[in-house]
């Protein structure tokens, strides 16, 4: 046998089967490309300078990516495979051995892996320098930015790629090894038997959902939500494959047992036939179903942390400027000479807030402040803030009288309802509840605020707290003095550059500025952003490329039966009646459920991002429902082509 037989082979198998090879390839080249780009971006010089919270956010994005690469790869390839099990059964009918069989499959496989990684590191790198572009407009860096080849990047692309390929090949070469021609031959026309119903399993996937529902209603507070988001994530994906592979048997045969419905020709072609394949379909069901949720998140939670970048600064510090003592100042002394610094520099200030304060991270039971007993190792503290009288009077504007035993306590969860206070040995009177005083960030208040009468009663609390830690160091209070100025934002930037550099050499204080905090917020939120839609555009992509595959390969397994309906009667008009059903089902059923996620995602979501200081509900709905219709046109669009590519296969 000539030595080039099998390449030659193997090259006109991949030009006579180009109809599906194309889009295989096609989806490996954007794939490659997609990946390449992150590695890229996640070890790029300019961007580790910036922020190091971009280099992280790239880094988690590059094993997003390369997991879904993984998966849909091998999602894709089986579609492949499957198409062409009949040819293959044909080579070993003829005489082919297996072995030659597999050298053929290893060539093809050769071809389009090495295709596909050197056009997708190349369209990778174009892509990028346009990527790179529009980081920087996203980021307002308004400079040049340039997207250099990378070595490292490129070998890391080539090298998982080569491990996906490698397991393509092995996967296809098991299929012509463990297969007789027969089977291979029936192999595409083997449809999946009508599965059996599960109760049980219907039951459990709706357990799954509704726990992970359960967490996202019911969890208050932003750290819980980062600890247990990823666990309700995994509890819907599990819930919705399997809600998808028994629930849908549930309703399809209840369609069936209704007579009036199934004993008509639309109903009962489709019916059956989805029935037919039930197993095959939910997998693919479930798969556009969370790759939708996932590109709504995505989108949505990255456009709300960037639009509300300026609400979210405002938030994170009420005053533009803001300098925090870790040690007891004379806090007029303070702001007499922030004000004396500020006219120097042709400014004035015009907001005050100044406080002094200390914290107890102490857990809370019933009216006790478990000042001894508190097992950091095992658990959250909660968040006592301590303030004395005159500092609450100053800022509130009122006059209040307490004694020496009395306080006024703020509750911000309001779940504590207690007449007495008990902090460490001493029992204090609440007087009043509050509200909280303080302008501060919502995500970083404090659980308690409480007031006591003087700097007396407030050193006394420290020294409790101090000799449960077996702290010997002077008592010390933190101070904070917040303050606005007139004058452009030019002239409050170059103020707050002044006045970092003032305190950069101080151990015992440290100084924040809106100002100068805006450029690594904008670099920040810019780069989530950026993530969010990239990785939206690949979940979109992945879906689109999933339904085709799905559409494709379904269409070929109705032709056939479809011919056969058309020598008996059938139309090409009732095709087209026949199959709306079964279209239908499977594009909006998915978006449909995919809403149904994330509108129960929302409020585990809207804490995630009071981290990110976005407290402004309303911008975070809006930028949900933006981002759900435009998916949704989009899929509408995705519809619209993949069903007449089904519909000119069966037709």
């Amino acid at each position: 046998m000539n030595k080039f037989f099998f390449s030659k082979l193997a090259l006109r198998n991949l030009k006579s089967n180009k109809q599906i090879y194309f889009p295989y390839i096609f989806a490996s080249i954007a794939t490659v490309a997609m990946f390449y780009m992150m590695v890229a971006l996640m070890g790029n010089e300019f961007i580790q300078t910036r922020s190091d919270t971009l280099s992280t956010l790239f880094t988690l994005g590059a094993i997003v990516v390369g997991a879904f690469s993984f998966i849909f790869i091998l999602y894709t390839n089986s579609f492949l495979i499957k198409r062409r099990k009949k040819e293959i059964g044909l080579y070993a009918i003829l005489g082919m051995k297996k072995s030659h069989v597999s050298k053929i499959l290893a060539i093809e496989s050769i071809v389009t892996s090495f295709f596909s990684i050197v056009v997708g590191l190349m369209v990778g790198h174009l892509l990028g320098e346009l990527a790179f572009l529009v980081l920087n407009y996203a980021l307002k860096f308004g400079i040049e930015m340039s997207f250099p080849f990378t070595i490292q990047a490129m070998l890391i692309a080539i090298g998982l790629f080569a491990l996906i390929f490698l397991t393509t090949l092995v996967y296809n070469i098991t299929q012509v090894t463990f297969s007789n021609p027969i089977q291979l031959i029936k192999g595409k026309q083997t449809g999946e038997r009508e599965p059996k119903s599960s109760l049980i399993l219907f039951i459990f996937s709706l357990l799954l959902i509704g726990s992970g529902y359960w967490m996202s209603l019911t969890i208050d507070n932003p750290l819980d939500a980062m600890i247990y988001f990823f666990l309700a994530v995994l509890l819907v994906i599990g819930g919705t494959y399997f809600l998808f592979i028994s629930g849908s048997i549930f309703i399809l045969k209840k369609l069936k047992k209704n007579k009036q419905l199934y004993y008509r020709p639309s109903p009962f072609i489709s019916i059956s036939g989805m029935l037919y394949r039930m197993k095959q379909n939910a997998v693919g069901l479930a798969n556009i179903t969370i790759l939708a949720t996932m590109v709504i998140v995505a989108v949505s939670t990255t456009a709300a942390i960037f639009i509300g970048t300026q609400d979210a600064l405002t938030v994170r510090l009420p005053y533009e400027n803001q300098r925090t003592y870790y040690e007891t100042v004379d806090l007029e002394e303070q702001l007499e000479a922030i004000e004396k610094e500020t006219e120097t520099n042709g400014l004035k200030v015009t907001g005050i807030e100044m406080y002094v304060y200390y914290n107890l991270f102490r857990s809370i039971e019933d009216n006790k402040i478990m000042i001894d007993e508190a097992d950091f190792a095992n658990e959250i503290p909660d968040t006592v803030q301590l303030l004395v009288k005159e500092d609450y009077e100053r800022i509130a504007d009122e006059t209040i009288h307490l004694q020496s035993d009395e306080v006024l306590v703020f509750d911000s969860k309001n779940t504590f309802d207690f007449s007495t206070l008990l902090i460490g040995d001493t029992t204090y009177q609440v007087k009043a509840k509050i509200e909280n005083p303080l302008k501060m960030d919502k995500s970083q208040s404090p659980n308690i605020i409480v007031v006591v009468d003087s700097k007396e009663v407030l050193e006394s609390i420290i020294e409790t707290d101090f000799r449960s830690r077996g702290i010997e160091l002077p008592i010390v209070a933190d101070a904070v003095i917040s303050w606005d100025t007139t004058g452009t934002q030019e002239q409050k930037k170059d103020y707050s550059e002044k006045i970092a550099a003032s305190v950069s050499d101080s151990d015992n204080s440290y100084f924040q500025s809106r100002e100068l905090m805006r450029e690594e917020w904008n670099t920040m939120n810019g780069g989530f952003l950026f993530l969010g839609i990239f990785l939206g555009l690949l979940f979109t992509f992945g879906a689109a490329l999933i339904t085709y595959f799905k559409q494709v390969s379904e269409g070929y397994d109705d032709r056939e039966k479809f011919q056969i309906m058309q020598k008996v009667g059938l139309d090409k008009q009732m095709i087209r009646k026949t199959t709306r059903l079964q279209i239908v089902w499977m594009f909006f059923l998915p978006l449909i459920i995919a809403v149904i996620h994330v509108a129960f995602a929302f409020p585990i979501i809207q804490k995630l991002l009071l981290v990110f200081s976005v407290v402004n509900t309303a911008l975070v709905f809006w930028c949900f429902i933006g981002v759900i219709v435009g998916f949704s046109a989009i899929y509408w669009i995705i519809y619209q082509v993949t069903s007449k590519v089904y519909y000119s296969i069966v037709e």
